[in-house]
This record gives C-alpha cells, sequence and structure tokens, in this order.
C-alpha cells in the first residue's frame, strides 16, 4: 500500500514538472514573439533625420542606420527609428523603457537621471521592432526623470534665444553682464555674430555650422517669492504651463521645449509655486542688445519652488505682446531657495 503511494506521489511530481516546463517553455515563445526592446544605433547618414522613420526594407535600413539588424530580421519586422532629443549636461543615461501602440499613435515612456546644467542639445537614436503591417505612426516621448536633483538655486538656467527676422539678416546679440555667463553654446565672445533667416534657422558663417538657437547659463540669479504668482499641483504643470506660454507669446514648438526641459523637474511636486519675471526684472539681471533692433523681444524667465502644501498668493497677471516683424524670443528659468 505505502509503495503504491509512493508511486502516484511520484506520477503527480512528474506531471507538475511537466505541466511547468511546458508553461515555462511557452511563456519563453510568447517573449520573444513580441519583441519590445529598444535598442541604440548611430546614423550614418550625411543627412539630419528629422523625424521618425518606419523602416521596411533592409536596404534602405542599412545605407541609413549603424545595427547589428540583418536582412533575415526583416521578414518578420519593420524597424522603427526613434530619435530622441537631449541636452547632455541635464540629462543623463536617458532611454526608451516602454512603449504603448494605439491607431496610428505610438507613447513612448523615457527615462533618464536628472543633473544641474544646460549645454546645447544632441541627439539620440533607438530602434523598435513592431510588426510587419505596420508602416506608419504618430511618436509621442513621454519623458520622465528618475531622480530630484538638487540644483544651485542661483543659476539661470537653460535660456534659449530664438531670431526670427522678416528677411535673411546678419545679428550681433550681446549679452552685457558677460561676467556673470557660466556656459555658452555656440560659444560667446563677446557677442554672438550670426545669420538668421525667418523660420529661426541661425547660421555661423566662419564655422559653417547651424543652429536654432543660442544658449547661455548665468550664475548669481536670486528669484524670490512674492505676493503674485501662481500656486499648482505638480501634476497640473503641463497644462499650466501650455496655457500660461501661448498667453506669454511662445509658439507651440517653443512651449514644448521650454515644458520638456522643466517639466521632470516640475510635475512629481506635490504643489509649486510658480512666478514668470517681468521685463524690467529680466533686464536687471541680463541686459541684452540686438543689432539690428527687433521689433519685438519677448523674454520669458519663470522662478519656481517646489512646495508641500497649497498657499494662496495673488493670481499674477500677464500680457500677451505682439510678435509682428522680427522678433526676439527667449525663454529660462531658475529655482527659488
Amino acid at each position: 500500500m505505502k509503495k503504491k503511494k509512493g508511486i502516484i506521489i511520484l506520477l503527480i511530481l512528474i506531471l507538475i514538472i511537466v505541466v511547468l516546463g511546458t508553461w515555462i517553455i511557452n511563456k519563453k515563445k510568447v517573449e520573444i514573439s513580441k519583441p519590445s526592446e529598444f535598442s541604440k544605433v548611430t546614423i550614418q547618414t550625411d543627412e539630419e533625420i528629422r523625424e521618425s522613420i518606419i523602416y521596411s526594407n533592409y536596404i534602405t535600413f542599412k545605407s541609413d542606420v549603424k545595427s547589428n539588424i540583418t536582412e533575415e530580421d526583416f521578414k518578420n519586422h519593420n524597424y522603427l527609428l526613434i530619435p530622441i532629443q537631449i541636452d547632455p549636461c541635464s540629462e543623463e543615461n536617458v532611454r526608451p523603457t516602454d512603449y504603448q501602440i494605439t491607431n496610428n499613435q505610438i507613447k513612448i515612456k523615457v527615462e533618464y537621471t536628472a543633473k544641474c546644467g544646460v549645454c546645447a542639445p544632441e541627439v539620440e537614436y533607438f530602434i523598435l521592432p513592431i510588426e510587419k503591417n505596420i508602416n506608419s505612426l504618430k511618436v509621442d516621448l513621454n519623458y520622465k526623470a528618475m531622480n530630484d536633483p538638487h540644483c544651485n538655486p542661483n543659476v539661470a538656467y537653460k535660456p534659449m534665444i530664438y531670431l526670427y527676422p522678416k528677411e535673411k539678416t546678419e545679428v550681433k546679440v550681446t549679452l552685457k553682464n558677460k561676467e556673470l555667463l557660466t556656459t555658452t553654446y555656440p560659444k560667446y565672445n563677446n557677442s554672438w555674430i550670426v545669420t538668421a533667416y525667418p523660420d529661426g534657422t541661425l547660421i555661423d558663417e566662419n564655422k559653417n555650422r547651424e543652429y536654432y538657437g543660442l544658449y547661455w547659463e548665468g550664475k548669481s540669479h536670486y528669484g524670490e517669492m512674492k505676493e503674485e504668482g501662481f500656486v499648482i499641483p505638480g501634476e497640473q504643470t503641463s497644462t499650466f504651463l501650455e496655457e500660461k506660454l501661448r498667453v506669454l507669446g511662445l509658439t507651440d514648438k517653443e512651449a514644448n521645449e521650454f515644458i520638456v526641459y522643466w517639466l521632470p523637474k516640475l510635475e512629481y511636486n506635490p504643489y509649486n509655486y510658480i512666478y514668470f519675471e517681468t521685463e524690467q526684472e529680466i533686464n536687471s539681471y541680463m541686459p541684452m542688445d540686438i543689432t539690428p533692433k527687433p521689433d519685438n523681444i519677448i523674454r520669458i524667465f519663470m522662478d519656481y519652488k517646489p512646495l508641500e502644501e497649497k498657499i494662496k498668493v495673488k493670481e499674477q497677471s500677464l500680457i500677451t505682446p505682439d510678435r509682428v516683424g522680427f522678433t526676439v524670443i527667449e525663454w529660462g528659468g531658475s529655482i527659488i531657495q
């Protein structure tokens, strides 16, 4: 009787092992059949790729992208090339980590480690294997900082200057308090001199390089809380900035660049006090001279302070400026101590 029970128990154990092994094998097959890994690649083409591209042909892919993908891989998948813009001085370990495809849109979660600094943006490229029948997708990148850096509150971060003349024009931009500058790009030597085009493209004729903005960072900026401003829940930051930056005169593209930089620093705080400095306050810190004289200069500088609890302040009144004629746009920000 005992022997019979032992045999039954042994058979049950064998059955469990077989079932478990089959489940593990099938699980691996499912994982293999659903590619989801992003791979970093190098672009070989001379022309800058400004939009995401879906490659369905190995020959085209091979000519543009350096990777380990083979022609055989294209039998089952197309490949989405994803350009991710980063600021290497404020963002490191940038990586896409997850994605979701709905209808004709792919939402990609991008994580990074935040740092305190600013320099010119760079582009890193990743590829993602997708279903063979997909040949077009609208890409939505959602950035998330994985840490909360304690940055120097007395630094003006990420000021960026855009120039929009009515016609091709040589423009000289001079920042008066040169001694406060800590980082500039292109390199600032008493002034920037560039050829500006109506679409905002800037050309340095001496270096034969193209830019879309002028960057600077400055020390000794002392923002402070005032009786007016805005107190916004961190989770509502993007909606708030979209609304207010439009009021302050930024285009959607300019606002997008502002929000992409500042959102990770604000949205995970319980609340944020936000104040937009007046033109007089900005000019007192960093006067700017531009030749030829623009028709409009719009300088936007946001001071903010993370808050644990909501406080009451008088809502700041904002004025929408004109963008007629030769227009100069500048935006930046700083943390209030």
